[in-house]
């Protein structure tokens, strides 16, 4: 375990000074953990998710989704979703495979309670750029805009 925690620090050492060139292995221990992010779109669409890339390249996704709607809107309470604070809150999850590949984490949807959000078989990559013990910075690889998610304790 000792031995595990010092590799994990290592590479996230050498991930996070500036100049040095991070290999893909060093990426992938260094990603090991859960992040947490949360993203507001223009009409005012909420979008908290909690990745945790496992070991053997498992990842788990879970996290709300929020949309503005009226006081008169009713939904009848259910497990997957309810109205709180003037929002219709839909809880998800999801589950697929992770990589890492000449510095881009590619993940790939292989299950999901919410598939409008996250439909099985969506793959995507990001451009990692730095990764420390707090924060992983990335580029959509999609958008081309650069994220960062937070490392949860």
């Amino acid at each position: 375990m000792r031995v595990m925690i010092r590799a994990i620090a290592l590479s996230m050492l050498l991930v996070a000074l500036p100049g040095c060139e991070t290999s893909d292995k060093d990426y992938q221990v260094a990603l090991l953990g859960t992040w947490v992010s949360r993203e507001v779109a223009q009409d005012d669409v909420i979008v908290e998710t909690q990745t945790t890339l496992l070991p053997g390249g498992r990842v788990n996704w879970s996290g709300e989704l929020r949309l503005p709607v009226p006081p008169t809107f009713y939904v009848p309470r259910g497990v997957s979703h309810e109205v709180k604070n003037g929002r219709l809150v839909f809880y998800f999850s999801a589950s697929g495979s992770w990589f890492v590949r000449d510095g881009y984490m590619h993940t790939m949807v292989e299950s999901s309670t919410l598939p409008s959000l996250m439909p099985e078989g969506f793959s995507t990559a990001w451009q990692l750029k730095e990764v420390s013990p707090k924060e992983l910075v990335y580029v959509s690889a999609a958008k081309g805009r650069t994220r960062v998610e937070y490392r949860r304790n």
